[in-house]
Order: C-alpha cells, then structure tokens, then sequence
C-alpha cells in the first residue's frame, strides 16, 4: 500500500517577499497523517491557520493565494507544486509574513530543502482527487483540458510573440525523478515594461534579475541567459503542478493546458469539485517511491 507522507524534520528558508520587500522567514513541520497541507501566518499574534482547499484557495493575476477571508498568504504555487511533486501529502507551513518568498523564480530550493530532510511515513493509505469524466475550461484564448487518468500526465502550450518564446509545447509524467530532473530548476519569466510598470504603482517592492527570468523585446537581461531553450513552458508545468494540488491532497488526471494562468487553473479546480466529477481514491498498490537524494542542476 502506498503511504500518505510528511517532511522527516523542521524545514527553513529565509527570501526577499517581491510584494513586500522584506525578509519572510517560512518554517515547514512535520505533521499527522490527514493534516492536508495547512499554511499559518506565524507572524500574527493569533497565529491562524488556512487548510489548503476548495474554500481557501484562490486564482489572481500571475500568482495562486489562499485565505480564510481575514488572512492572506500571496505566493503559495512553487512551494505547493514541490511539495504535490515529491509527494509530501501532509505539512504546516508557518509563514513569518503574508507571502511566499521566490527565491529564484523555481522551486529548486524547495525541492532541495526536503531532500536534505527527507520525509517519514504517515501509516495511512494515500488519498487522491481523480477525474471522473473529461472537462474542458475556456478563457479567451487560453483551455485547460482534463481526462481520466490514474497519473498526472500533463501537456502544457505556451504562445508569445517574442523570439526567444514563440510555441512551446512541454509533456511530463509526472514523478519526483521527472520533477527533479526535467521541472523544479525552471523559472518563472516576465517582461521588463510590465515590471517597471508594475514597480510605479507599487505593486512589487522587491525582487531583482536574481527572481526571475527578464526580457526585454530581443532577448534574456539576465547575464546567465536561460537554464535551457524551453524553461519558459517547463516552468508553466512547474505553475500547473502546483495549482493542482489546490485542492489539499495529491491529483490524477490527463492534463492539457494551453495559454493558461493561475485564475484559470484555480476555476477549473472549483468547477471540477463542485460539479461532482472529481472522486476520491485511497492507494491500494504496494509501491513505495522513494525520493531520490542526487544532485540538482
């Protein structure tokens, strides 16, 4: 049987929160079997407490929150897309601020921060939302298409009229060999004029060439250049990843996903859950997957 799972120790990560600019300490523990993956603002006197799920979580422009309707947590995609790739079914996440730090616009340093604690079994069979029947979600241009699967297998398109972007098409089963691999190093992007716009109004306060990839009408500003020729779609799946488990536990279905965002993911979730075409599965095959300890690019 396979086993619902939680970090093996205290985890810490200290970043520059782009919204804020201030230092945001974010501390994960350990938790019981059936916690689900619950966010607490530490830095509030009352410490409360937000479980990740149909009613907590929401879809913004370029990013995924969740809130209890009081409190907020900004930011909460690459940790979650980490923490949904390596299997970790149950965490508290105690976050000293009101968003998650990007580090580098990856989920590298999340993905390394449980290799180096590992994790330990929960000795309750592992739960996850599959699809029932297909769904398909519009917005605009952009769909985001489901099937029946019992993996996530996930295709993901991305269209932009920029040389280094143009159409990129990316397809993963995805493991936590495949995410380590083939996912977690991939950064989000983003174009210098709507930075700088977005610097004026006030929006970001923090954030630099070190967060994320940043372009300009010919080319990449970072002086590195680009992790690989295709970062910009794998780090769409990295974003699709993590918006699926916005539902609290471990997701299964055929995915494709074509010019979408945040906001269209999240929808897609909610109508899913609330349509009654999502069923909830217990594992049952004896398969053990272990988190391999290896180097990261």
């Amino acid at each position: 049987m396979q086993y619902q799972r939680t970090v093996a120790e205290r985890i810490e990560l200290r970043g520059e929160g782009i919204f804020t600019g201030k230092e945001i300490l974010v501390e994960i523990f350990p938790a019981e079997e059936n916690t689900g993956i619950v966010f607490v603002r530490a830095d509030l006197k009352r410490m409360p407490k937000i479980k990740v799920g149909s009613d907590t979580v929401i879809g913004l422009e370029g990013a995924t929150a969740v809130t209890d309707g009081t409190h907020i947590v900004y930011l909460v995609e690459h940790l979650l897309s980490a923490l949904h790739a390596m299997g970790i079914d149950n965490a508290e996440i105690r976050v000293h601020g009101e968003e998650i730090p990007i580090f580098d616009g990856s989920a590298y340093k999340w993905v390394r921060a449980i290799q180096e604690v590992g994790y330990k079994f929960c000795f309750t069979p592992k739960k996850f939302f599959r699809v029932k029947e297909e769904f398909l979600l519009k917005n605009g241009k952009g769909f985001i298409h489901f099937k029946p699967s019992n993996k996530l297998l996930i295709k993901a398109e991305i269209q932009f009229d920029h040389p280094l972007i143009g159409h990129q098409i990316f397809e993963i089963e995805v493991t936590p060999r495949s995410y380590i691999n083939e996912i977690c190093f991939a950064r989000t992007f983003g174009f210098k004029e709507f930075i700088q716009e977005k610097i004026k109004q006030g929006a970001l306060k923090g954030g630099s060439l070190e967060n994320a990839i940043i372009l300009d009408e010919k080319g990449v500003l970072n002086p590195d250049g680009l992790r690989c020729s295709d970062e910009f779609v794998r780090h769409k799946v990295l974003d699709i990843i993590g918006d699926l488990y916005a539902l609290g536990i471990p997701f299964q279905a055929e995915v494709h996903a074509y010019c979408s965002g945040h906001r269209l993911h999240i929808e897609a979730l909610k109508t899913l859950y609330r349509e009654g075409l999502l069923e909830e599965v217990e594992a049952q095959s004896l398969t053990f997957v272990v988190i391999p300890k290896m180097a990261l690019r």
